[in-house]
């Protein structure tokens, strides 16, 4: 089982949520009555038949630790910031769009 601190939640484009584990992006697929599955958001960019990773995730509903997990395909980056860099992304969009002036008070 994972640990909590490495499961992060991040808001993503879409206005959903990500799941952001050991440097990788994981969406959300479904949700069971016990358990939520994850799958990993790459899309391997050395095929031409553009096939994601195989990488999944199932967590606990609150989404606390993992229950079972397999593993990701070799060209699966891993990128140890991604958590912030969404984190960051999202909240300057909210900020944008908050702060927005008339031209008039400019």
């Amino acid at each position: 089982m994972a640990d909590i601190s490495e499961l992060r939640r991040v808001p993503n484009r879409g206005g959903s949520t990500s799941l952001v584990s050991q440097g990788r992006t994981y969406k959300l697929r479904y949700t069971n009555k016990q358990k939520k599955h994850w799958v990993c958001s790459k899309v391997c960019a050395k095929c031409t038949c553009r096939e994601g990773c195989k990488g999944v995730i199932w967590t606990n509903l609150d989404v606390t630790y993992v229950i079972t997990q397999k593993d990701h395909i070799e060209s699966c980056p891993v990128d140890e910031h991604l958590a912030y860099k969404m984190e960051k992304k999202a909240v300057l969009k909210k900020r944008s769009a908050e702060e927005t002036k008339p031209i008039l008070a400019i």
